[in-house]
């Protein structure tokens, strides 16, 4: 989930380009600084200028655009209004798919169906998902989580225990306790699944959305809690894993497997040169082929391995040998640029920016292209 964008300024063209800069997952709405210096939303096909100086920062949402302005306040906009959410420039701000989560300080705020809530007067710890927030609260002295516009407590420290570690992901987190307990809050519900054996056991666990994976180093094989289950997907040694979005993808002798929506597919006879779970695509490489998992399907998309590529949502984008700029969705591929010289592009969600030499400001988004001239 570290390589959600790809942006490169060739020498000669540096004047043509101007800076650009997406983060986090979305599915409709994107934003950038043009030419002129101005900055635009660009919203399910429509472009609105939001200011005529660029802002200090930006982040990208499913739903919302989250930006310190020019004038040193923390603003966002969302379903076509701009509103400004703190008089000032925060501490740290994240937006993810259905949140603007932002604290000052040691107190946390939220972002969250157009209203803001703050989470916490005192927090020395918080982690952040697509739908959730996970936090220490010193105030209370609890382990808590908001989510779906409330609070669960998952741990109260005057009467349980304190953890030592936890993963914020999408709709789900996982955390270990003190007692050395493994628990996991996942839609609205906390579940306790085990105790580690003693202080020598280790456990190794990702988190992503409706799943967790979990391995540790007494016991063999790889685990998955999926929407309230728990699945054995591999009694053998596990040699890698890496989780997405209702996935985990893992190697071990007999090579690259996957676990997707409660099913295995057993995707190659040897581990691949190289494999990477991006949300809910898995992209992996044998010589000669450049293969996607995709909806509990597999496509050879190339016969070389991409030196540029993005991915998010369901959406992958590369630069083919030729420098052409390819895109795969939804089990279709897409040419949105050829010879023309291709300037940079990047990707947020399922929209896709991109500039070449004779064609600025395009936008890709679920099979269709949008000018931006």
């Amino acid at each position: 989930m570290n390589s959600h964008f790809i942006f490169w300024i060739k020498a000669s063209l540096i004047c043509c380009v101007f800076f650009f800069s997406i983060q986090t997952k979305s599915q409709n709405i994107i934003a950038y600084n043009d030419n002129r210096g101005y900055f635009n939303i660009f919203d399910n096909g429509t472009t609105t200028v939001a200011a005529y100086q660029p802002p200090q920062s930006f982040q990208i949402g499913g739903n919302c655009v989250a930006y310190v302005s020019f004038d040193n306040s923390l603003k966002v906009y969302y379903k076509g209004e701009i509103s400004t959410l703190y008089d000032g420039i925060p501490t740290k701000y994240q937006v993810t798919h259905n949140l603007v989560v932002f604290n000052v300080g040691s107190v946390i705020k939220v972002f969250d169906r157009g209203q803001i809530t703050t989470i916490s007067g005192y927090s020395t710890s918080y982690q952040v998902g697509d739908s959730l927030v996970a936090f220490i609260d010193q105030t209370t002295g609890s382990f808590k989580v908001y989510y779906n516009g409330g609070f669960h407590t998952m741990e109260d420290f005057h009467q349980t225990q304190m953890i030592s570690e936890y993963q914020a992901s999408n709709n789900t987190m996982a955390y270990l306790t003190y007692l050395r307990e493994f628990k996991i809050f996942w839609n609205g519900n906390g579940y306790n699944l085990f105790k580690l054996a003693n202080n020598s056991s280790q456990i190794q666990y990702q988190t992503g959305s409706n799943i967790v994976s979990f391995t540790s180093n007494n016991i063999l094989g790889l685990s998955v809690f999926y929407k309230g289950n728990i699945y054995t997907v591999s009694t053998k040694q596990v040699i890698s894993f890496q989780t997405g979005d209702n996935m985990v993808a893992y190697t071990d002798a007999v090579g690259l497997h996957v676990f997707y929506a409660g099913k295995n597919y057993d995707l190659n006879g040897f581990a691949p040169d190289f494999y990477q779970v991006a949300d809910s695509m898995l992209i992996y490489y044998t010589p000669g082929y450049f293969s996607v998992f995709n909806k509990g399907k597999s496509s050879v998309l190339a016969n070389f391995m991409p030196s540029e590529y993005a991915i998010d949502n369901n959406t992958l984008t590369y630069v083919d040998l030729q420098g052409g700029l390819n895109a795969f969705y939804n089990d279709d591929t897409y040419q949105l640029s050829t010879f023309d010289q291709l300037i940079g592009f990047k990707l947020t969600g399922n929209a896709v920016w991109y500039s070449t030499a004779t064609v600025y400001n395009q936008v890709f988004l679920r099979g269709k292209k949008f000018g931006q001239d």
